[in-house]
């Protein structure tokens, strides 16, 4: 005999106009700006709940992570600022929304060693583990060096932190080497330096009142 029990989901309207979905999208290579690991974004307004003085914090997470070089890139790698190749099982990203909820230790040196870690405290800051996976190269899906991406693997469990209104707001994303603390971003093996990445990030933001 089974014994399921069915069970329903009871969403408030008023709860779900709080919630929001914001996506980023950008092309380092066409911009016409730099980027290298820092990328500046408007975040416009959607609704009036947004755009409120009672709704001044908010909690926010990356949902969703992708990155993927240029069509025809046969070479394309994780690299630093300094123009180093980076064999990259993660990345650090960072949003310049101020939150006091984030903290952390980071060791690459025998200094850092000593000292039991690098702190560093406040600002958004999420870790992005990925893996390589094929995403075609603008002519087909078979497997080639110039159909490789890089999709961030998140965790559904991965909770918000409690951050500053980003609406109506340039703010700055940033993909950061855990380790190191240098900017990353997507580059050319075979001539580093340039930015050739193109990165699309989702967040979940849901507006907490200030009271």
């Amino acid at each position: 005999m089974s014994h399921e029990i069915n069970a329903v989901n009871v969403y408030s309207i008023e709860e779900e106009r709080l919630r929001f979905r914001v996506i980023i999208a950008f092309n380092a290579e066409t911009s016409g700006q730099l980027g290298r690991g820092a990328y500046d974004v408007n975040i416009p307004i959607p609704t009036s709940f947004t755009n409120s003085h009672e709704y001044s914090s908010c909690r926010i997470k990356c949902e969703n992570f992708t990155a993927s070089p240029d069509s025809a890139l046969a070479t394309p790698c994780w690299g630093d600022s300094a123009g180093v190749v980076l064999k990259q099982q993660a990345i650090e990203l960072q949003l310049n929304t101020p939150t006091s909820q984030t903290t952390g230790s980071y060791v690459s040196t025998a200094a850092e060693r000593s000292a039991h870690g690098n702190i560093e405290v406040s600002g958004f800051k999420q870790i992005i583990p990925g893996q390589i996976v094929n995403i075609g190269d603008a002519l087909t899906w078979t497997l080639a060096p110039t159909s490789l991406g890089w999709l961030g693997v998140i965790s559904g469990g991965t909770g918000s932190v409690l951050s500053a209104n980003p609406f109506g707001q340039q703010i700055t994303m940033r993909f950061i080497d855990p380790a190191t603390r240098l900017p990353i971003y997507v580059q050319n093996t075979a001539a580093m330096g340039p930015d050739n990445g193109r990165y699309v990030a989702q967040f979940e933001v849901e507006m907490v009142p200030s009271k």
